[in-house]
């Protein structure tokens, strides 16, 4: 099953968007960013919690234009409530006691100016936790197999 990230971030941030949209689908990761799948008539909070609902992790874009969002805000609330993860990127500047929701969590600071650095952190962040969940699923597969032969094998003594 794929990896599923969504993208919380302001639409004034389409360039880091798309930059770190790119940078994950080189990982195989899927990446779904709320304007990218227009459904014309359907109300936007459903397909974003939806989508959030869908996604292994939330990845959040709080730049100074994040911060003001308050689609931002809603999806963190949202994301928090699900227990999903949520890996924060801050833009440098921004006071830590501004991060509401997510004040005291760790996050990877973010350079206007020098963006690189955090986008390259941030998806090696999320390939290792793509690859904790495929390593799970292997094990899971590979004990349904055991479980099963073992079914089979207590059965076929009868």
């Amino acid at each position: 099953m794929a990896y599923r990230v969504f993208i919380s971030h302001s639409a004034q941030d389409q360039g880091l968007v798309i930059s770190l949209a790119n940078l994950l689908s080189k990982f195989g990761v899927e990446v779904f960013v709320a304007e990218w799948y227009l459904t014309p008539g359907e109300r936007l909070d459903k397909k974003v919690f939806e989508q959030i609902k869908k996604s292994d992790c939330i990845v959040v874009l709080l730049t100074r234009n994040g911060m003001r969002s308050s689609w931002v805000q809603q999806e963190i609330g949202y994301s928090l409530q699900r227990d999903k993860p949520v890996i924060p990127m801050v833009e440098k500047g921004i006071e830590p006691k501004d991060l509401a929701a997510l004040q005291g969590r760790e996050y990877i600071e973010y350079d206007r100016y020098q963006y690189q650095q955090a986008l390259s952190k941030l998806s090696t962040y999320v390939k290792s936790l793509k690859l904790r969940k495929e390593e799970k699923e292997k094990v899971l597969l590979v004990l349904g197999g055991l479980l099963a032969f073992l079914l089979l094998v207590s059965g076929g003594g009868k």
